[in-house]
């Protein structure tokens, strides 16, 4: 049992660095190909919604005592990118992954609709930007965002699947 759930643990990790990674390369190479995706907008709705509670905890004052980077900056942006995907990869494997039907491809594509539809229907819109950003961004830009985030989907399945299978054997 305790092998099991290890592999298990180990299996979405990993898999789960490489679907973040994969996914946050082709948000951050978007501009390389004239186009403008969706990318923050979840950090910028804790920002605007959580700002002032993290201001009057003092955890904003520690933070910026310890010399640590601000929301606005690249390493902190990468650090909320990889922990809210990381809640995705464990939503993932240990809630949805055993109830999708059909073939991994099929799971991890089926699945990588929840991350989208959160910030295209309720991220977005909270930001005034409207249903999938589309007040600000090109339809182009949405359907950008839209295949980083089946590559996110289809990359974690296949490579949980692979990684799970290899540590059971």
């Amino acid at each position: 049992m305790i092998a099991c759930s290890t592999i298990r643990i180990r299996a979405s990790l990993l898999a789960g660095l490489i679907a973040i990674s994969f996914n946050t390369l082709m948000l951050k190479a978007a501009h390389l190909f004239g186009i403008v995706a969706e990318n923050g907008g979840l950090l910028r709705l804790h920002v605007i919604y959580l700002g002032s509670l993290v201001e009057r905890s003092g955890i904003a004052g520690w933070w910026i005592k310890a010399a640590l980077p601000g929301p606005n900056s690249l390493p902190f942006w990468l650090v909320f990118h990889y922990a809210t995907g990381m809640v995705m990869v464990f939503l993932y494997t240990y809630v949805f992954e055993s109830r999708l039907p059909s073939s991994v491809l099929v799971k991890g594509s089926v699945f990588s609709l929840l991350p989208w539809l959160i910030n295209g229907l309720i991220v977005l819109p909270l930001l005034g930007q409207g249903p999938l950003g589309l007040r600000q961004i090109a339809v182009s830009g949405a359907v950008y965002f839209f295949v980083a985030n089946w590559v996110f989907g289809a990359t974690l399945a296949v490579f949980y699947e692979k990684f799970r299978s290899r540590g059971a054997r």
